[in-house]
This record gives C-alpha cells, sequence and structure tokens, in this order.
C-alpha cells in the first residue's frame, strides 16, 4: 500500500472503528449494571405489590392446594415463580412451575432470601437449568409468611441489554459510515495538495515551469504549497536568465570570426561553431565525437591531446583540405577552478589570406628591389664610363647620356606608377566625378598613341553604337585605365596586328572590351596578372618598358568607381580584357 492517500483513509477509518469498538463495549457494559439495578428495584416493588394482594388469599385459604392453585395463576400473569412460606408450620407453597419461560419447580436446595431483599444468582444453586435468576423476597402483612419471587435473568434484564445492544450496532454502523466519509474527506484533504505538489514536481523536472498550486489555506500545507509556487517562480526566472545567457553565449561563439571547438577532459567534442566546421570541411553534427574521429591532420588532433596531457597551451600552423588552406590553431585548457579540469578550448583561424599578402609582400620587395636595381645600375655603368674616359669620343658620351636619360625616365615611371597605385589603393585619392562621354574617352586614348600604332602596322577597329549613355567616373583615371589596357594590347600585338574595342550598354551597366590578336596568357597565370609585377613574359616586357603595375592599378582603379575588371585568353589566339561602370 504506497498511496498516502489510502494510508491517511485507513488509518482514520480504523482509529474511529476502534473507538467505536471500546465505546460500545464500555457503554453496553455500562448500561446493562444500570439496568439490573433498576430490574432490581422493579422486582423487589412488583413482590411487595404481591405480598400485600396474597394477604387476603392467605388468611381465607382452606388448605395449601387453594393457595397453590391461587399462586400458579398469579406465576401466569406475571411470568414468575412464586414460592410462599407460611407462618407457623413454616411450610412452603410453591407454584406450578408454569409461570416461568424456563418451566419446572425450583430445584431442591435453592437459595432464600431475607425478606425485603433483592439478589441475582447465578449456577446451580439459582436455578435447575443454571440459568441466573432474580430473586426478591417481602413479608405478607401481619406476619403470616414471607413471599418470595424469583423471575429469570433474561426476562428482566437481558431483554432491555439486547435492545440496547442493538440500537448501539446500528449507531455503530452509522457511526462508521460518517467515519469513513470523514476519513475520505480528511484523506483527501490532506493527499490532494500532495498530489498536485507531486504533479507539478513532474511538470517542473520536464522543463514547465507555467502551472502554479494557488492553494489558499492557513496551515502548513497551504504554506508548503506556497513555497512551491515560489520556488517555481524563482525557477521559472532562473531558467529563463540562463536560457538567456546561453543564447547570448551561442550567439558570441556561432558570430565571431574565427572557428572555436571545445571538447571534453576525454576528447570529446562538446561544442563547435559553423566557422569551424566550414573551416575544417566537417559536419555540425560533429559533437560527441573524438578529435580523432573528425578527420583532421594528426598534427591539429595530437596539439588537442598534448593540451589536455600537459595542461598547457599548445599552438600550431597547419595546411588542411585540398585546397591547402594555412589554419592557425590554438588550444588552451578550459579549467572550472584551479583543481578541475573541464578539458581545452581551441581557437582556429584562417590565415590563407594573411599568408598570401605575406608572400606577395616578400614577393612586391624583391620585384619592387629588381626593378629599381636594374636602371640604376646601369646609369651607373653609363655615369662610370663617362666619368672614367672610357667614353673617349663625343658620340659614346652622347649615346651613354642618352641611355641615362632613358634608365631615369624608365625608374620616373616605376616610381610614379608605385606611388599612384598606393594613393588609390589607400583611398587617399579623391575621384572628381561627373558625366563621362566613354566613346569620345576612347578615342582620345586611341589618339594618344597614333605613333606606335603606325610604327608597327597595327589595325584598330572600333565597335562605338551612337547613343552610349554617360558614365559618372573620373575622367582622368578612366583615361589612365583606357590607356594602360591599349597599351598592353599594342606592347603584346603581333606587327601587323588587330586591335578591336568595343562598348556597350546593357542591365544598368556600361561594358568596354580590348581584344588584341597577340601570343595570349596560359591560363594558370590569368588569376594572377593582377598582381603587383606580375608579367607573363618578363623579358619581353622589360624590353618594351613595362613596370608590371599597370593592371593592378587599372583594378584599383575600377574598384574606387564601383565596376569590376576581368580577362579571358587563348594562348596563341590572344586575349581579351572586359572592363564594367555602372551607367548614372
Amino acid at each position: 500500500m504506497r498511496s498516502l492517500f489510502a494510508k491517511l483513509f485507513l488509518a482514520h477509518l480504523a482509529t474511529l472503528a476502534i473507538a467505536l469498538v471500546i465505546f460500545s463495549v464500555l457503554l453496553s457494559s455500562a448500561f446493562e449494571t444500570l439496568y439490573a439495578h433498576i430490574a432490581q428495584r422493579q422486582m423487589a416493588a412488583r413482590t411487595q405489590e404481591m405480598a400485600k394482594a396474597l394477604a387476603p388469599a392467605v388468611s381465607r385459604a382452606k388448605s395449601h392446594e387453594e393457595l397453590q392453585r391461587l399462586i400458579g395463576l398469579l406465576e401466569k400473569s406475571t411470568h414468575t415463580q412464586i414460592c410462599l412460606t407460611l407462618a407457623g408450620d413454616e411450610s412452603e407453597v410453591v407454584g406450578t412451575g408454569e409461570g416461568g419461560k424456563e418451566g419446572g419447580k425450583p430445584g431442591a436446595g435453592v437459595q432464600h432470601a431475607c425478606p425485603g431483599t433483592v439478589v441475582t444468582l447465578s449456577g446451580p444453586s439459582a436455578h435447575a437449568c443454571g440459568e441466573p435468576i432474580v430473586m426478591a423476597s417481602a413479608a405478607l402483612p401481619g406476619n403470616m409468611g414471607v413471599l418470595q419471587v424469583r423471575a429469570p435473568y433474561a426476562d428482566v434484564v437481558e431483554m432491555y441489554v439486547s435492545r440496547l445492544r442493538g440500537l448501539v450496532l446500528y449507531a455503530g454502523v452509522v457511526a462508521v459510515l460518517v467515519s469513513a466519509f470523514m476519513a475520505l474527506f480528511l484523506a483527501e484533504r490532506f493527499s490532494g495538495p500532495l498530489r498536485s505538489m507531486r504533479s507539478q514536481a513532474a511538470r517542473m523536472a520536464a522543463g514547465d515551469f507555467t502551472q502554479r498550486l494557488g492553494l489558499e489555506r492557513r496551515d502548513e500545507i497551504g504554506a508548503l504549497a506556497g513555497s512551491f509556487d515560489s520556488l517555481a517562480d524563482s525557477l521559472e526566472h532562473s531558467l529563463a536568465d540562463l536560457q538567456r545567457e546561453q543564447a547570448r553565449l551561442r550567439g558570441v561563439v556561432s558570430s565571431v570570426a574565427e572557428g572555436i571547438i571545445a571538447v571534453d577532459s576525454q576528447g570529446k567534442v562538446s561544442l563547435i561553431n559553423p566557422q569551424a566546421s566550414n573551416l575544417l570541411g566537417i559536419e555540425k553534427q560533429s559533437v560527441g565525437l573524438t578529435v580523432q574521429d573528425l578527420g583532421l591532420p594528426d598534427e591539429i588532433s595530437e596539439r588537442f591531446m598534448e593540451c589536455l596531457a600537459q595542461n598547457r597551451v599548445c599552438s600550431i600552423e597547419a595546411e588542411i583540405g585540398k585546397t591547402k588552406r594555412a589554419v592557425s590553431l590554438q588550444v588552451a585548457p578550459m579549467r572550472a577552478d584551479e583543481e578541475a579540469n573541464w578539458g581545452a578550448v581551441a581557437v582556429l583561424r584562417d590565415v590563407t589570406e594573411e599568408r598570401r599578402l605575406e608572400e606577395m609582400r616578400s614577393r612586391f620587395i624583391s620585384d619592387a628591389s629588381h626593378e629599381i636595381r636594374t636602371p640604376l645600375t646601369a646609369i651607373g655603368g653609363f655615369a662610370a664610363a663617362i666619368a672614367d674616359g672610357t667614353a673617349d669620343t663625343e658620340e659614346e658620351r652622347i649615346r651613354c647620356a642618352s641611355m641615362i636619360v632613358r634608365e631615369v625616365e624608365r625608374l620616373s615611371r616605376l616610381t610614379n606608377d608605385l606611388l599612384d597605385l598606393s594613393r588609390i589603393e589607400s583611398g587617399a585619392v579623391k575621384l572628381k566625378l561627373a558625366p563621362v562621354d566613354m566613346a569620345e574617352l576612347i578615342r582620345e586614348a586611341i589618339d594618344s598613341f597614333e605613333t606606335q600604332i603606325r610604327e608597327r602596322g597595327i589595325a584598330v577597329e572600333l565597335d562605338l553604337p551612337s547613343g552610349l549613355p554617360a558614365v559618372n567616373a573620373d575622367a582622368d583615371r578612366i583615361h589612365q585605365v583606357l590607356v594602360n589596357l591599349i597599351s598592353n594590347a599594342i606592347r603584346f600585338s603581333r606587327p601587323q596586328g588587330r586591335i578591336k574595342i568595343a562598348a556597350q550598354a546593357a542591365d544598368g551597366w556600361l561594358r568596354v572590351e580590348v581584344e588584341d590578336n597577340g601570343a595570349g596568357i596560359p591560363e594558370e597565370e590569368l588569376p594572377h596578372i593582377w598582381e603587383r609585377f606580375r608579367r607573363v613574359d618578363s623579358s619581353r616586357a622589360r624590353e618594351a618598358g613595362g613596370t608590371g603595375l599597370g593592371l593592378a592599378i587599372v583594378r584599383s582603379i575600377l574598384s574606387a568607381h564601383g565596376g569590376s575588371v576581368s580577362a579571358r585568353s587563348v594562348q596563341g589566339e590572344g586575349s581579351v580584357f572586359t572592363f564594367s561602370l555602372p551607367i548614372g
């Protein structure tokens, strides 16, 4: 029996039932004693009345037989046994024995009571059948004798006691039923709130803190229910705060640029943000897997294990994936306190672009140094020839001076291009935006190369539809773009070659194409032609006077205008450079 309701109900019911049984027994005993005394008094009074009534008959009776018939009639009417002891001869006259319910005459040796006494006898001496009797004695008036009346105890007392017992039994049944309802009510009153508390505790364990007991009681159960509701309020607020804090932390972890991986003390992943998943090329559902199961390079997995084993910060740079992306990894212990260790947390950063920029910076310094050293070496050589007299003729000195001037101009162009590129990329150049007629600008750029075009025998084709819309741009900078692209086309075209320049407007953009039929650009070099000092054919570019900065300047200028530039080429057939500017 595990139900508190059943326990309380049966306990209350058993307690009340036991109390009723004890009360019924005591009440029956008390009433039996009371009825016994009442019966004795009534028996004494009846005996006195019968003695007074028999006195005239005794004085008139002529024989014992007549008295015996009279006593027999009296026994029948009173349902008693009568014994009359006459004075003088002390002879006894008894009834017929038919008046009592037990029948028969009193047996020999029946005790006699003194006149005026009432007794209750039991056992063989009381009656022939051994049943208890009530006996009373009274003296007849005039001392004619003593009248002794006997009656069965059951007739005078037990009948009343039986009625009392029935009444007590009936009252007990009613009391038990009432007690059962009371016990049911009390058990429900006590166990009902407890069941509600248990249900609410189950809901709280499942994460539902919206329900409240709301018991309006002033007893201990009401106080307990109020404390329970206060606990639910507190837990609901604490859980809401915790969820908000966790949401903020998840948002922070998911929003940081770096990848984050947290592992427990066993090396199992407990947290991984999208950046780490994308960077390492692993599934987002990796929580619960060990670091070795993620398919990472061995050196990365070893850094996690080293950090967990030695409880210190470990770092490494490694290349991952087929694209060989460079990743910087730093793993630090994640401690709960100075003694407990939760695991480790790793911060991953994609340093591919940084390494590329570092490489480009190193190559730029190297290329710039080479580009500057070459004309300086030439200038120094020709100047030394003039100074030490090696160039001993006027013609040789003039030739050396001309070479010095040419190298100085080349060095000046290089310096100016570097300064232009630096100012454009840093945003120091302020564009002077105004409506620009692109067709007119293209014709002006072609005119500036009239001499080179005529010397190389290059044919120029223009496809410039009438009514081209104007673009909002810096005319000088766009002219610089056109000059660089046309200069490259002339420089790398075959003699007697062809250059085509076309422009068209579509979808809010003005596109310009500069096409040549030169040697073309290898496919693997196309992504790198926009880098500084990048030359497809370095020796030819230097002979033609190029600095290797033209295309980098073109891309920077167009990017500052919100435009773009691209190139396509087929080696041996020529190249096409296309740039686009927004209309309006």
